[in-house]
């Protein structure tokens, strides 16, 4: 009987360890930024109490590394090299406000009041990468011969959690993200040489988005292989049509003079 209430205990709390995980994590107010901006994490107090100490760690994962604090009217901000001169804290509210922010500020910030009791606080902070403006060139590994399309490459500089779309007009088309983080994303288009619809490629995170539209000139490209093929096969096409018209006028005479 022992072993079996042995192993019911260890069930419950196992259970209650993950729960706990659980409710942890959902109590992380998740905070979105892009790199260089500025961001405060603000506390759910209005007005702390002279004699209460403010705490505020960080880390990755985990918050144990001090990076400012204030007690009575004394503030100190400089525990972390990684974050000197970036950091401001509100004596009244013990709001942080974190400035020239970086990639690499991203992970779990902890503010602690600390007096008779402690209360805490999280916040999951997720820095951007800037989104770099999308180019658009004209794809020759899918050129087909035709005169009719033209297949365009969209493509810019991957990072996190970011998306390359096709739009026509504010309807997207396709999308295409990575989220391997390789170091660029592409996404081609077939568009009809003489489209008169309005096209653009957007690259958008969270935080940011850049768009660059397609041209008009750029849907009847000049100067390409794609161009001087068009040029042959028109000149082609209208050789054999000369071709071929001359030759039902050669039957049709002979015909008549073999009727006369």
């Amino acid at each position: 009987m022992e072993p079996q209430f042995g192993g019911k205990h260890f069930t419950v709390h196992f259970i209650l360890v993950l729960l706990c995980c659980v409710l942890a994590d959902e109590d992380k107010e998740i905070v979105k930024a892009r790199e260089g901006a500025t961001v405060t994490l603000k506390t759910k107090e209005t007005k702390r109490n002279s004699n209460e100490q403010v705490l505020w760690t960080f880390g990755p994962m985990n918050p144990n590394v001090r990076i400012a604090s204030v007690k009575k009217s004394e503030v100190n901000s400089d525990y972390n090299e990684h974050f000197r001169d970036r950091l401001q804290l509100d004596t009244q509210t013990g709001a942080l406000t974190i400035s020239q922010l970086r990639v690499s500020d991203t992970g779990v910030y902890k503010r602690q009041f600390i007096s008779s009791n402690i209360i805490s606080q999280h916040f999951h902070l997720i820095v951007y990468s800037s989104v770099r403006p999308p180019s658009i060139k004209v794809n020759a590994s899918f050129d087909n011969k035709s005169c009719s399309s033209v297949w365009f490459e969209c493509s810019v500089e991957n990072s996190r959690d970011l998306i390359l779309s096709w739009y026509r007009g504010r309807d997207r088309l396709k999308e295409t993200s990575g989220p391997d983080l390789s170091p660029r994303l592409s996404l081609v288009l077939e568009v009809e040489s003489h489209d008169e619809d309005d096209y653009s490629c957007v690259a958008e995170n969270p935080v940011e988005e850049k768009a660059t539209k397609l041209h008009r000139e750029d849907t009847c490209p000049q100067n390409t292989e794609s161009s001087s093929w068009c040029q042959t096969e028109a000149t082609v096409l209208l050789v054999i049509s000369a071709i071929i018209g001359m030759a039902l006028i050669i039957v049709v005479v002979d015909h008549i003079r073999l009727r006369r």
